[in-house]
């Protein structure tokens, strides 16, 4: 078991260092379009038309991501590896058709989309979404035909080259910003997304070509395609929730001041670079080892991967998140706060960046308790508690919008993440029996008595730190907070002898 959990460790850590390249460029890129745009009605229209496109991404994304692994995996151990790989390909055909309808219907229907999820929108605004989301609209194809192809590569434990497909998107807007701002403004960056999009396939082709035989196919008729349908349609809500849920902030915030759908943004970057960095390595690796599990039909032989992989998500996210907190604005200074993003947008988005930080646990907890229920082929249950959470988060965000203002749609967001995560817990107890045995939650009290007294430490350190608005000033105090905290931590996490500070020191002294 304690070799398990080391290679786990191992794997997850190699995995990081992949994604921490990845979004340390896309932090970059938003760096940079901070800089050259700033934070005003034409980012808000920017922000708004990439949302839009970005939601079939995304709920194309979902419904691949959390079914074929598992479906790949029960089709290698029945027929093969070549006989998985063509029902791959079927998978790839059809999604790609389908694609191709959508990108055509949102194109034509491009001004309606936009003035119905943004109605705040005035006429320059309003134009301008339209034209740039019409620009990305055709790159949607290569984006789904990226994503079959990346769960593909992760269900072969392939996970290298799936990770590095967010590279693309992030060196074309920073090109475009840098060299073709000045002439194109920010119709740039929307070519950009395009040519992103092509280029994600260009990065899979080397690794699939050793692993993965490509044959036409296209039976939408195909029973193994309808039930990963069947499977997938409770799993576009449950997967999809954040990001569903930063919609809906972004819907009621067009009618608030203006710039503020662009500080919802730019504060939602920095935690979707969280959680990248921090939740998606291991629930992608967990999510493909549960579902080996899982084909045994034995509820009880996923338990010590829950375990391992919930022990190591708190270990890893709560004191992050605990100082992220404390130290918001000095993030979002250090991270944006130059050129045409002046002192005032540091301050709001800030504010909007510690109301979404505190969620951050509670989304990295749901994603990973949704890949549970669907290694065992359950998207019911994630989709259930997924439509109760988004129907808290819009009464909250209608509640606290009046008092909070931008404020308040991303606090009831965290909350409503809280309250999903909350409803999963209780309903996987009742799934999988003894899954949450007293020396686990022994370990998870440890974790968050750890980084308890990180908060206390990180509290303590800003107080005495001297405050100044330069980047000097605001990197040291970022450096003696963060560093101080973390010292706390990890002596705390050994006092109270945390097992998973064990498993991070073994695989570091194996290496």
């Amino acid at each position: 078991m304690s070799q398990k959990k080391d290679k786990l460790v191992s794997t997850t850590l190699s995995v990081t260092l992949i994604i921490l390249f990845s979004k340390g460029v896309g932090f970059i890129r938003e760096m940079i379009m901070a800089n050259y745009f700033g934070r005003n009605w034409i980012t808000d229209a920017y922000n708004s038309a990439y949302s839009l496109f970005y939601l079939p991404v995304l709920l194309f994304s979902s419904c691949i991501t959390s079914t074929l692994v598992p479906l790949y995996i029960k089709k290698e151990n029945a027929l093969g590896r070549d006989g998985a790989n063509r029902f791959a390909s079927n998978t790839l055909n059809v999604f790609l058709f389908f694609s191709l309808l959508v990108s055509v219907v949102m194109m034509v229907f491009a001004p309606q989309l936009v003035n119905i999820v943004y109605p705040g929108f005035d006429g320059e605004t309003f134009r301008l979404a339209t034209l740039l989301s019409r620009i990305m609209y055709p790159a949607l194809v290569f984006f789904v035909a990226g994503i079959v192809l990346s769960t593909v590569l992760n269900a072969q434990e392939h996970y290298i080259a799936a990770q590095l497909t967010g590279l693309p998107l992030s060196f074309a807007l920073i090109f475009a910003a840098v060299f073709l701002s000045d002439a194109y403004g920010i119709h740039a960056q929307a070519w950009g997304v395009f040519a992103a999009g092509v280029l994600q396939i260009v990065i899979l082709y080397p690794t699939l070509k050793k692993s993965y035989r490509y044959s036409f196919s296209l039976k939408i008729n195909d029973p193994d395609f309808r039930y990963l349908c069947v499977l997938a349609v409770p799993a576009l809500l449950s997967m999809a929730v954040n990001e569903l849920n930063h919609m809906i902030d972004r819907m009621l915030a067009s009618s608030l001041n203006p710039g503020d759908i662009s500080a919802m943004t730019y504060a939602f970057k920095l935690i979707t670079f969280m959680i990248g960095v921090l939740v998606v390595p291991l629930t992608t690796i967990s999510f493909s080892k549960m579902s080996k599990e899982a084909v045994k039909k034995d509820n009880s032989a996923i338990i010590p991967h829950i375990h391992k992989s919930l022990s190591l998500l708190l270990f890893a996210i709560l004191p992050i998140v605990m100082m992220a907190a404390v130290c918001s604005e000095d993030v979002i200074r250090l991270a944006y706060g130059r050129g045409q993003f002046d002192e005032e947008s540091v301050k709001i988005t800030g504010v909007v960046f510690m109301f979404y930080v505190v969620g951050v646990p509670f989304f990295g907890v749901r994603d990973l308790l949704n890949r549970v229920f669907h290694s065992l082929q359950d998207t019911k249950t994630p989709m259930i508690i997924a439509a109760v959470s988004m129907a808290f988060n819009i009464v909250l965000n209608l509640f606290l919008r009046k008092y909070m203002g931008v404020n308040g749609l991303a606090f009831a967001t965290a909350v409503a993440a809280l309250i999903g995560v909350t409803l999963l817990f209780i309903r996987l107890s009742k799934r999988v029996q003894h899954v949450f045995a007293p020396s686990f939650l022994m370990e998870c009290a440890k974790i968050i008595l750890s980084s308890a007294f990180t908060l206390l430490a990180a509290i303590l350190l800003a107080s005495l730190m001297p405050f100044n608005t330069t980047f000097i000033s605001t990197l040291l105090r970022l450096i003696v907070v963060c560093g101080g905290s973390a010292i706390v931590y990890v002596l705390t996490c050994a006092i109270l002898r945390v097992s998973a500070v064990r498993g991070f020191l073994a695989v570091f002294k194996r290496r």
